[in-house]
């Protein structure tokens, strides 16, 4: 009962997922912020809601290791995308086809992956508060300094294809984002307590379930996005969510330990996870290696550079698996 039900809320979340990503994407045209704008910070905005609920409702029932092991393992599962959409969008590299502003938003996740790495190592400081962290705080200003930064780059690099209005107006698109919206909160609750389960009985453990079965399912959104982004030929949209999604996947660790008082959360997990930032700012470093390289060979469908970041996916795969 505990796969079906982790099988039935996986296939919810992709459902809303795709009407959730379609009204962002319709408001961040109407409001006339740009498609740019809208596949780094908009859309992680929406299709990061199933790591949000699945992370709270793990913190309340207090699975640390689940909750921190989903948004870490959700950031690696996204760079593995890259490996998908590069194959989708033909012969020859995505990472030469697109726009070289991306390392910004790379660089930034880079940023933030290592300021969780830190908590995990050293024992931050409180504020006052008990349960609360420095460290995470430190998180949380981070991402809003990098929404900021990103904010002004890519309204100082708008063209005119990128502020065209859809045809959705903006009263039906708010309407089927929170539709949507409470489809996935329920699904997200639904999905992590099957998760559970399935850690306990299966002896795999919350971190390798957290970092590679949750967050493979909490981020189907972000394969929908990327891969409709890439059937309507924008692939800068599409390179620009994963990355974005990345930052804001961080800055719910915050969140989450703003919920989480039984503790301190990045003192309470294994610290097994600091394999899963290490194989994530790796494998960022290759795309980013990749954006600057622009190098136009690849191995059949797929281009170099991505094929070295699925393989490094499977590698972090295997030794999360043999961990647990």
């Amino acid at each position: 009962m505990a796969w079906l039900q982790f099988i039935v809320s996986a296939v919810l979340i992709i459902i809303a997922g795709a009407r959730l990503t379609g009204s962002a994407e319709a408001l961040g045209k109407n409001w006339g912020l740009g498609s740019g704008w809208a596949g780094v910070l908009l859309l992680p905005l929406a299709t990061s809601l199933p790591e949000l609920v699945t992370s709270l409702r793990a913190a309340a029932i207090q699975a640390p290791d689940l909750a921190v092991g989903n948004l870490l393992g959700s950031n690696l599962f996204n760079i593995a995308i890259i490996a998908l959409v590069d194959i989708l969008q033909g012969k020859g590299s995505l990472l030469y086809r697109v726009r070289q502003g991306h390392i910004l938003a790379a660089s930034l996740g880079i940023v933030l992956m290592v300021v969780v790495a830190l908590g995990i190592i050293l024992p931050f400081p409180t504020i006052g508060v008990g349960w609360f962290g420095l460290d995470t705080l430190i998180i949380c200003g981070s991402y809003l300094f990098a929404a900021r930064l990103l904010t002004t780059y890519e309204k100082q690099h708008l063209s005119p294809e990128d502020v065209q209005f859809r045809q959705l107006s903006t009263r039906r698109a708010v309407i089927h984002f929170l539709l949507a919206a409470l489809v996935i909160l329920a699904a997200g609750i639904t999905l992590t307590d099957a998760a559970d389960v399935i850690a306990l009985e299966t002896g795999l453990g919350r971190t390798f379930v957290g970092s590679i079965m949750l967050a493979a399912a909490t981020s189907l959104p972000e394969v929908v996005t990327t891969t409709t982004a890439v059937r309507l030929g924008k692939l800068d949209m599409a390179l620009g969510n994963i990355f974005g999604a990345n930052i804001f996947n961080m800055f719910i660790l915050f969140i989450v330990d703003v919920f989480y008082v039984d503790g301190f959360l990045l003192q309470d997990i294994a610290i097994d996870h600091l394999l899963t930032i290490l194989m994530g700012i790796l494998l960022t470093g290759v795309a980013i290696a990749g954006l600057i390289y622009r190098s136009q060979k690849s191995v059949g469908w797929i281009g170099f550079d991505a094929l070295i970041i699925a393989g490094g996916y499977l590698i972090a795969f295997a030794l999360l698996f043999f961990r647990g």
